[in-house]
């Protein structure tokens, strides 16, 4: 078996390149899919991103997050299809063109370009970044099928569509009606709740409370409070709640009427006097005077009403109602047979018939109105104040909410239904399942649908103009009704527009209505439409509906989660997909939105060109918690790479060259039970490894899994290999060498499979020379199996015990840290207490691992009563002498006197306490109290979770000279470094130095010889060869070497 020579250093960019190029001369993708074919199918389907626009560092979470699941299920034996696609439609696509225009406003554009031009502009546009993105895609290594990409602008995507929506219309889903929408007048558009998220803003307003006079007294009036005085002239009705008290008070030389709880906040410092109280309910059918008189309305207007939305938690209890801009208040009007009327046009400027703001900007007619009330007599309180006001994520203006004509879904109707479907779903994280989505869900509105723009999916209802309207569900029903070959329409605007025809039983001449759909009706009906059911593809559909897994970014839950979740239900009774992941956002090294303006945007590309992709990726699925924000920049990801990944990486070049060395034949098998125990070891924590990795990722927890994964390579690199170093050095083949040589090299080709879904390249390049020339195993590691647990290597008492030395060594670690004792000083005694008699066991078995890596000569173990550590525990008073006072005293000496290693436990784990203090039990929490330790005289130690180690620090000579012999080892390994010496080579060694060091050479002269590869010992100088000089502590020597032949 022969390896490739490996270079020392982990360089990403470099290795990406010969990957991404690797995988082109072999279409590994390509060929993986189809041999796959056939498999049981896994269906990940792809959130289209809008490609009119690069990608940024955002796009490669999202699609690192999308890749790594498919390329799991791939390696378990599923066949994985990956479809791509891209969302062509919605608002973002016409600001573009609007943008380049330099026209925002509906009307001209129609005018001035034509609805032709800007939609073909529309077209251009979202194909001018495809380019990119694919580029994007394959240096990123997100495996995805462009070639048979969905698009949403196309007329298959665009039929399939239409069906669904002819699926709604026949179940009476879909209607025409007043209702309140938020609209923004600069571009005649409305918009989702998702999009008015976007926009919201701080500003100051008006908050007036105006008065409404009885009809029929002009001293009496309801006070009633509005921050939208533009809304007063399309007034038709007050609303008071039934069950609240209301009084009439005389204040002023008036009466006025508001919410008895609210009297104090409404009148403040004016002097009142209580003359009537009345609930709400007595209100009802009260009329008073209308303020503005500009606009006819018919009905029974000016009435108070009882409603279930007034509150009392501000303003005066009593609600003004303009129906026209306000979704309770035209739902009330409207049941008390009220007409809309609107003071506003569609363009936000105030109508002719409004004459003192006749064609003002509907906020700026704020002062006027407000002056005219004031002069009226009519404005109790006029004053301003800062609040959040949504306004248009695209112009940057004040949004209006508008009741319209426009057609909705009734998805309310299925609210229940979403309830109960989302429950069957898999989040991560789970709280959205119940808190973000499920909340959203909970309390539904029906669905505005249609929007007033050029660019879109066309409504398919065509209308009478009379009242009636039909839903076409298929090109072959419109061609079917309008007699002509359709077969080339393009179904969008203009051209869809002039296909008129004749109902076959009326008579009349139907045309389409002018509106297009929701843009997140087409990206959540692509789990239909991208296979064009039910027009083709009926198979495929059954298939891979719902899909397996879907990912996005959290804003989601309001957008495709959303719309996907709602076409499923509505249309199939199903979930659209079964496991979801919530991405949290991307921002700046500092947490901060990234912006062009401030200049704070991370290029993708100076990630993959300095570091690499695979370190990006596995910084943002393996390090952070999906749903946690990303903080990112080159030097975050750069850390990843030199520790995690540069760990794995040495470990893998140090197999690679001793294996070269040794011509390694990897088919001499040794079995399991016959190798060392911590061959066997390794094996259980790997296998260990691969269940805690794979249970990980079957629950789409990429972050555990990375956890799992890179445990387990520090455990390789840190404990196995740094402990086996000898193993592979020695000169003379045999079982041990042979079982230390096959142990490595499965830990590492498992480990390397493990790991391949996340970072695709690296583990690509090293199973590629691991699986080595000749090898019938397939010939990428995304085409091998994923790693299976091995039962038979399956030792958790093992792992245990291991464990528990691990925990000794580490506390003795740091007890020893404490002293400035270096580690190359031997001591003569570790004492140690464990838990439980099996971990006391596990010391027993492997003391002798235990004494070599602490340097220590003996081990003892000790009772559990033994004091080796003394406590002081004292109150921390900033955080408790205001809470305790005069129990400060009681409490001090309680403290002294109670079990200091009992509380000193506690408060290590993050534990509370009870304590009797002053004749009371007390509850402190770990942060109470301040613990001082010290160790017992001559010793160091350190304490954790019921584990406690002593060092002996008392030195004899013979121990200072095996320190200091093993100082002189170190020294003679660095002078072969600098020699620049093979780590197998050979040498000739002479050594003098002053009297410790002749002593110490004396004692121990086989030792440094055995350490440092040398064959010969010169007591003379010779010529030649290499020499340095050292002096550490007061002792000096020099070092001459050479290497020596055979």
């Amino acid at each position: 078996m022969s390896f490739k020579d490996v270079a020392g250093r982990y360089e990403g960019p470099a290795l990406e390149r010969e990957v991404l190029a690797f995988w082109r001369e072999h279409q590994v993708f390509e060929e993986s899919t189809r041999q796959s074919e056939g498999r049981p199918l896994y269906i990940w389907n792809e959130g289209p991103p809008t490609a009119n626009g690069r990608p940024g560092i955002h796009h490669v979470l999202a699609r690192t997050f999308k890749d790594i699941f498919p390329r799991f299920k791939h390696m378990q034996g599923y066949h994985c299809p990956r479809k791509a696609g891209w969302d062509t439609h919605g608002l973002p696509v016409e600001h573009e063109i609007e943008k380049e225009l330099g026209i925002f406003d509906k009307a001209r554009i129609e005018e001035e370009v034509g609805i032709a031009e800007f939609t073909k502009r529309c077209r251009d546009s979202v194909m001018r970044y495809i380019g990119d993105w694919e580029k994007m895609t394959e240096r990123m290594g997100f495996w995805v099928n462009l070639d048979e990409a969905y698009y949403t602008l196309d007329n298959s995507f665009i039929e399939s569509v239409w069906w669904l929506l002819k699926q709604l219309w026949e179940k009476d889903l879909i209607y025409q009606g007043y209702k309140v929408v938020p609209y923004d007048p600069r571009i005649g558009a409305t918009l989702s709740s998702h999009e008015v998220a976007l926009g919201y803003k701080e500003v100051e307003d008006p908050s007036v409370t105006v008065r409404f006079r009885l009809l029929d007294s002009d001293d009496t009036s309801f006070l009633v409070w509005t921050t939208t005085p533009w809304t007063l002239p399309s007034n038709l009705a007050l609303a008071v709640a039934a069950d609240v008290d209301y009084v009439y008070v005389e204040s002023g030389g008036e009466t006025l009427i508001l919410a008895e709880s609210l009297l104090e906040s409404v009148l403040r410092d004016a002097e009142y006097k209580i003359v009537k109280t009345v609930k709400g309910a007595e209100l009802e059918g009260a009329r008073y005077q209308r303020l503005f008189d500009y606009l006819p309305a018919e009905g029974d207007i000016c009435q108070v009403w009882t409603a279930d939305f007034v509150t009392t938690e501000d303003g005066t209890g009593i609600v003004h109602c303009a129906p026209a801009y306000g979704e309770d208040d035209v739902k009330l009007c409207q049941s008390k047979g009220l007409p809309v009327i609107h003071g506003v046009g569609l363009d936000g400027n105030f109508v002719a018939e409004v004459e003192p703001v006749a064609g003002m900007f509907f906020k700026e007619a704020d002062p006027v109105l407000v002056e005219i009330l004031e002069q009226r007599g009519l404005m109790y309180r006029s004053e301003k104040y800062l609040h959040n006001y949504p306004h248009g994520w695209r112009t940057g203006d004040p949004l209006i909410y508008y009741a319209k004509h426009a057609w909705y879904i009734r998805t309310s109707n299925f609210r229940d239904r979403m309830v109960e479907l989302n429950r069957t779903i898999n989040w991560v994280p789970e709280n959205i399942k119940e808190g973000r989505f499920g909340n959203w869900l909970a309390n539904n509105i029906d669905w505005a649908l249609s929007r007033e723009r050029f660019w879109g999916t066309p409504l398919p209802v065509w209308t009478d103009g009379e009242g009636d309207f039909m839903c076409i569900g298929s090109l072959e029903e419109l061609t079917s009704l309008s007699g002509r070959d359709l077969s080339e329409l393009d179904l969008h605007r203009p051209a869809v527009d002039d296909i008129t025809f004749v109902h076959p039983e009326n008579g009349r001449e139907y045309r389409r209505v002018p509106e297009v759909i929701d843009c997140w009706f087409d990206s959540g009906a692509m789990s239909y439409a991208q296979f064009h059911y039910p027009f083709e593809n009926q198979e495929a559909f059954a298939q891979r509906f719902p899909a397996d897994y879907i990912c996005e970014a959290i804003d989601q839950t309001r957008g495709w989660f959303y719309s996907l979740h709602a076409i499923a239900s509505l249309v199939s009774n199903s979930v659209a997909y079964k496991n979801c992941i919530c991405l949290g956002h991307v921002v700046d090294k500092d947490g901060k939105k990234m912006s062009k303006s401030v200049g704070n945007i991370v290029d993708p590309y100076d990630v993959f060109d300095t570091v690499g992709a695979d370190a990006l990726r596995w910084y943002m699925s393996a390090r952070i918690a999906p749903e946690v924000q990303k903080r990112i920049s080159v030097d975050f990801v750069r850390e990843v790479a030199s520790t995690f990944i540069n760990t794995y990486w040495n470990t893998y070049a140090f197999f690679v060259m001793y294996a070269r060395l040794d011509e390694v034949d990897l088919s001499r098998d040794v079995a399991v039970e016959n190798r060392p125990e911590i061959d066997r070891w390794v094996l259980a924590l790997l296998h260990d490894t691969v269940k805690r990795t794979t249970d990980s990722l079957e629950s789409y927890d990429a972050q555990s899994a990375g956890q799992a994964i890179e445990s387990f390579v520090d455990q390789l690199s840190n404990w196995y290999v740094r402990r086996n170093r000898r193993r592979f050095w020695k000169a003379a083949a045999g079982e041990d060498k042979q079982s230390a040589y096959l142990t490595l090299y499965e830990c590492l080709h498992v480990v390397t499979r493990l790991m391949a879904p996340v970072m695709p390249f690296i583990s690509e390049s090293v199973y590629g020379n691991l699986s080595a020339v000749g090898s019938d195993a397939p010939k990428s590691v995304h085409m091998a199996e994923w790693p299976t647990v091995d039962e038979a290597k399956v030792d958790e008492a093992l792992i245990f015990e291991f464990d528990v030395v691990q925990r000794v060594v580490g506390l003795g670690r740091s007890a020893r840290n404490d002293t400035k004792l270096k580690v190359r000083q031997p001591l003569p005694r570790l004492l140690v207490r464990v838990p439980g008699s099996d971990a006391a066991s596990a010391v027993e078995s492997h003391q002798a691992q235990i004494l070599e890596e602490l340097n220590v000569k003996t081990l003892e173990l000790i009772a559990q009563d033994a004091e080796l550590v003394s406590y002081r525990i004292k109150p921390n008073l900033p955080r408790i002498g205001k809470r305790y006072g005069k129990l400060i005293p009681a409490i001090r000496e309680a403290l002294s006197n109670a079990d200091g290693g009992v509380i000193a436990a506690a408060v290590a784990a993050g534990e509370g306490f009870m304590l009797d203090a002053g004749g009371e039990s007390l509850s402190f929490e770990a942060e109470d109290v301040l613990v001082e330790s010290e160790s017992a005289e001559g010793y160091s130690s350190a304490e954790e979770g019921g584990y406690l180690v002593g060092l002996d620090i008392r030195l004899t000579e013979a121990l200072k000279l095996e320190g200091l012999a093993r100082e002189v080892v170190r020294t003679v390994q660095d002078a072969r470094k600098q020699a620049g010496l093979e780590v197998s080579d050979r040498i000739r060694l002479r050594i003098g130095g002053s009297g410790g060091v002749q002593s110490a050479l004396d004692a121990h002269r086989g030792f440094i010889m055995s350490e440092t590869l040398s064959v010969a010992w010169a007591d003379d100088e010779f010529p030649g060869g290499y020499s340095v000089d050292h002096d550490v502590d007061g002792q000096s020597w020099t070092i001459q070497l050479e290497k020596v032949n055979g």
